[in-house]
């Protein structure tokens, strides 16, 4: 009996190590979101810009999703998965609906995908005078949609401004959400900033946001500036 036992353990050990013997997931997805109409990448912030959502189409119809963060320069790229049939999508982001592609990923798979921004920025001039800062810009749009409901121009000295990092007393910002978005497609807005620290770097960019569900921000690039 003791015998028969013995056999039998080593029997569920060896089945389990079986189990535990496939390969990690190593296969890779990357790409980049393009703006349409333009050649530039979609930036935005790290952390909460947007996600890459993914199902695994291979083994169900109805398969659970699976998620990962992309980058402020608007690439993406998850190293760790495993060899199926995919059905990829941005998600979350401060951009119009996506269509999902579905592809084979093995070995390393490319995607890229064009947006529509909820807004965007044209005749952007930030310009150094003495110790202040003075800034203009317009926003503008391919497509309507949620209500525009403020405006900022965001300053710190981490590389990493945005609405996550940016120093409050040297951030204006415009509420917008009692002006009707016809006036303020057609406004200029003006900021001259001053209070900044000399002989210090800062990271300037511009945001605008819609009363969207993540209430993301679409940004400009960062500028950087020598006070």
């Amino acid at each position: 009996m003791k015998i028969h036992k013995l056999i039998l353990g080593l029997l569920i050990l060896l089945t389990a190590c079986q189990v535990d013997n496939y390969d990690e997931p190593n296969h890779t997805l990357t790409g980049t979101l393009k703006v349409k109409g333009s050649d530039e990448n979609f930036v935005s912030e790290q952390p909460n810009a947007y996600r890459i959502k993914l199902l695994e189409t291979s083994w169900s119809d109805n398969p659970e999703p699976q998620y990962f963060w992309g980058k402020a320069d608007g690439t993406f790229r998850n190293t760790r998965l495993f060899a199926a049939t995919y059905k990829v999508q941005p998600v979350e982001g401060a951009f119009f609906p996506v269509d999902a592609v579905e592809t084979e990923i093995k070995g390393t798979k490319n995607i890229d995908f064009t947006v529509i921004p909820y807004l965007e920025f044209e005749n952007v001039d930030i310009t150094k005078s003495g110790n202040s800062l003075n800034v203009s810009y317009r926003l503008k749009r391919q497509q309507a949609g949620d209500k525009i409901i403020d405006t900022r121009v965001f300053i710190s000295k981490n590389p990493s401004v945005g609405n996550n990092v940016f120093s409050s007393e040297i951030s204006p910002m415009v509420d917008l959400q009692n002006i009707s978005d016809e006036e303020i497609l057609q406004t200029t807005f003006n900021e001259s900033i001053s209070n900044f620290e000399s002989n210090s770097i800062y990271y300037v960019r511009i945001g605008a946001r819609t009363d969207n569900a993540q209430k993301r921000y679409n940004f400009t690039k960062i500028v950087k500036i020598e006070m």
